[in-house]
């Protein structure tokens, strides 16, 4: 009897441990998803902000004329993102940049990339996309504190930077890493930016060049960040490559830019599969 006893009062403690363990439980449970809820609605609302911040489709249209954008961020938000700015003299600027990062670190260096772009093109009337390179270069570098140390921030961002004025068949770019593809009667041609990003950079006194292109009516240009190229996918699931996305461009090229859109997007899903996307992917094209 004292045995059965025992058992009994052995099996009601471990029931009521197991009863409070299950309540601490739940509440950790209920705590953790809605600390999750708060996080998820914190980034959707960045997201707002983002999108915001970042020039309208509709103004794209309006300064820049027959063009597409086709931006698919890995997480809700971006560390790619885009800009477009027409000026009284009728040059447009126009861009595709790529942040340190991507998700919510990504995006906050991309509302610094915007916020000086704007205070440089819009602000401060600087035209050469040179120099608006190497202003932004030297406000990230005192925004960041970046130094000649082992020890600090070393984000920044690869741009490709054009200013186009129609009225004069010219263009200018410049590049962070990044480089300009433009397509002439089913030719190809890549203008290469500097290597180096805009932002923390160990060479020191190295200032960003500047080409100026001679355009033609019908020139497709071509600026993207490296999200596309590094994909892995396809049936072997290696990387895109740079190669293959320039090949892509060429065999579109002939099409509208509504159509061009449309297959830049289902090249890209398609090569994704069932891979996850590794970067955020931004293209842009421009009809002159």
């Amino acid at each position: 009897v004292v045995i059965v006893l025992f058992s009994l009062g052995f099996v009601f403690i471990q029931l009521k441990k197991t009863k409070y363990q299950k309540v601490v439980i739940e509440k950790q449970h209920i705590k953790l998803n809605e600390s999750h809820k708060e996080i998820t609605d914190s980034i959707k609302y960045a997201k707002k902000i983002q999108d915001a911040i970042m020039t309208s489709k509709n103004y794209m249209k309006d300064v820049l004329g027959d063009s597409f954008v086709f931006f698919k961020p890995k997480d809700v938000v971006s560390g790619d993102f885009y800009w477009v700015f027409k000026d009284q003299q009728s040059n447009v600027f126009f861009t595709v940049s790529d942040c340190t990062g991507h998700g919510v670190p990504g995006a906050f260096m991309s509302m610094i990339g915007t916020s000086l772009l704007n205070e440089m093109i819009v602000e401060n009337s600087i035209v050469d996309t040179n120099l608006i390179l190497d202003n932004i270069s030297d406000k990230i570098k005192i925004a960041l504190d970046q130094k000649n140390s082992d020890y600090q921030s070393k984000d920044g961002m690869d741009m490709a930077l054009c200013r186009i004025n129609n009225q004069r068949n010219k263009l200018m770019f410049s590049g962070a890493n990044n480089s300009l593809v433009l397509i002439r009667n089913g030719e190809l041609f890549e203008y290469k930016g500097d290597k180096r990003p805009v932002g923390f950079y160990l060479g020191k006194g190295l200032k960003f060049t500047s080409k100026t292109i001679d355009v033609q009516k019908n020139d497709l240009i071509y600026l993207y960040s490296d999200g596309f190229i590094d994909q892995f996918g396809g049936d072997k699931g290696k990387k895109y490559m740079s190669r293959r996305f320039k090949k892509f461009l060429l065999s579109i090229s002939e099409m509208s830019i509504e159509q061009q859109e449309y297959l830049v997007k289902v090249e890209f899903t398609d090569w994704l599969g069932d891979n996850e996307q590794v970067d955020d992917v931004c293209v842009m094209g421009v009809r002159v």
